[in-house]
């Protein structure tokens, strides 16, 4: 009888092991304003939060979660570049657009899909205009 139960006990420990296994990361990004006015936002997440700070960078910081319990997956991912943001300065319109590099593929480990989920604090000097957010969540703006 004991059995059962430790074996039940033992196989619900392991589902629920594996059901929410996730592992986070958060990394960070300066960006000099280069003389601009305006400020565009262009990145794929799942969320983006903007809050002022005093100073003249541009402070990003990016959570990313993968749906896999592999942290070496996730460091690995992260050197590699895959969640760094580009930035581009228009001089004539004095206007600088920060994006994501380019639409990643997807992770496929061991014939399952790794579920990436990216948030974004972004930290604006006061001194800068927020012209625009073109967020795009799951592809959908």
């Amino acid at each position: 009888m004991k059995l059962k139960v430790y074996i039940t006990l033992l196989f619900c420990w392991v589902c629920m092991g594996t059901s929410f296994a996730q592992v986070t990361k958060t990394l960070h990004q300066t960006f000099t304003l280069d003389a601009a006015e305006k400020v565009n936002i262009n990145v794929v997440a799942k969320s983006v939060e903007m809050k002022e700070t005093k100073g003249s960078r541009i402070l990003v910081e990016t959570k990313v979660t993968i749906s896999l319990p592999n942290a070496r997956l996730l460091d690995f991912v992260c050197n590699s570049g895959r969640y760094d943001l580009i930035k581009r300065v228009d001089p004539t319109t004095r206007e600088l657009t920060i994006a994501s590099k380019k639409t990643n593929d997807i992770l496929i480990i061991k014939g399952e899909e790794c579920v990436e989920i990216l948030e974004y604090v972004i930290y604006m000097p006061t001194s800068v205009k927020f012209a625009n957010n073109s967020t795009l969540v799951d592809g959908k703006e």
